[in-house]
């Protein structure tokens, strides 16, 4: 029997290449939907071996959709479609339930294989390494200042450190984060979700 899919995602043209991509591998598409709330309505009408899903769609968003998917359907599983090779992402992915995690420049072998490995009952979402694993306890405490808008002299006060160390652990952070200014550095945390409070 052909594997199921609802395909939620807000691009048609995105849509269309996935359906025939699936389609060529005798993956049946029952239904196309573009926004988080119709994606619901229509797992639960169609009952979907899986959902592909965006992340970033209208009215209700991947994440969100996934979580009341996971909490409401036995039957269907969902992997997370994306352009965002995020590792804090697909934690937060995985946290709502979805089963597998795929970014949308991997090859479409890889999104084929990852359907039918979570059909047959994988999880498949690569955390990697992600960067707050690789964080100190004392680059968390830095970061966390400097995104306060604390200059490097009152670091060195909060911490008891000398300016020279506060700048050594914000060369590090940049390195690590990939940022070139403290502007950077902060969306670069904010975005990994690395800062212990909404900025």
């Amino acid at each position: 029997m052909a594997i199921r899919v609802v395909l939620a995602d807000d691009h048609d043209l995105v849509r269309t290449c996935i359906h025939t991509l699936l389609a060529s591998h005798g993956i049946e598409v029952v239904s196309e939907v573009g926004d988080g709330r119709a994606l619901l309505r229509e797992v639960r009408e169609h009952e979907p071996d899986i959902a592909l899903v965006d992340v970033s769609m209208p009215l209700l968003d991947g994440i969100e959709a996934t979580r009341r998917i996971a909490k409401s359907s036995t039957t269907t599983r969902v992997v997370i479609l994306t352009m965002h090779p995020d590792a804090h992402l697909a934690r937060l992915a995985r946290r709502a339930g979805a089963y597998g995690y795929v970014t949308k420049d991997e090859t479409s072998d890889r999104l084929v294989e990852t359907i039918e490995r979570v059909v047959a009952g994988e999880q498949c979402i690569s955390l990697g390494d992600p960067i707050e694993d690789v964080l100190t306890t004392r680059e968390h405490e830095i970061l966390q200042l400097i995104a306060e808008g604390k200059r490097n002299q009152e670091i060195a006060e909060i911490i008891s450190r000398s300016v020279h160390t506060v700048r050594n652990h914000r060369a590090r952070l940049m390195r690590k984060l990939g940022a070139r200014s403290a502007s950077e550095l902060v969306r670069s945390a904010e975005e990994q979700g690395l800062l212990r409070w909404p900025m």
